[in-house]
């Protein structure tokens, strides 16, 4: 199986990828990096590509987890960037979603952001939501 981890370029992003990948490396499976790409930007280049590759590794390597084996996958949204994401989880095989979240107030964190609902609401494998500070952790 696979461990599939959401990128977002934040701090909880990051921590997101790192906790996934030290997930992966214990548990000997493949790590995927899912993207899903802004079709106001003209699609999915290669150049594109290099340079979120280029971006994933030092965050692999700033959070000393630069040997884990993965792989970037990516997939453009007509507006609903939720239903492209889910697309990438199906066809990953993975069987746990991680994602990153910021830390809220009590308030913030009964209600999620949107996509968040969303996401546990119509994604079928277990999601494991990471907060920033879990980057050293785990």
């Amino acid at each position: 199986m696979a461990i599939a981890v959401v990128h977002r370029d934040s701090p909880e992003g990051r921590a997101a990828i790192v906790y996934a990948a030290r997930i992966a490396i214990r548990r000997h499976e493949q790590l995927e990096v899912l993207h899903v790409l802004d079709d106001a930007f003209g699609g999915d280049t290669e150049s594109d590509r290099s340079a979120l590759r280029a971006e994933v590794q030092a965050v692999l390597e700033n959070g000393e987890v630069g040997e884990s084996p993965w792989e970037l996958r990516t997939n453009e949204h007509n507006g609903d960037q939720l239903s492209a994401l889910q697309s990438l989880v199906d066809s990953s095989g993975a069987d746990l979603l991680v994602v990153g979240m910021r830390r809220q107030s009590p308030i913030g964190k009964f209600l999620l952001e949107r996509w968040l609902q969303r996401l546990l609401l119509e994604v079928e494998v277990p999601i494991l939501v990471v907060k920033e500070d879990a980057y050293s952790a785990a």
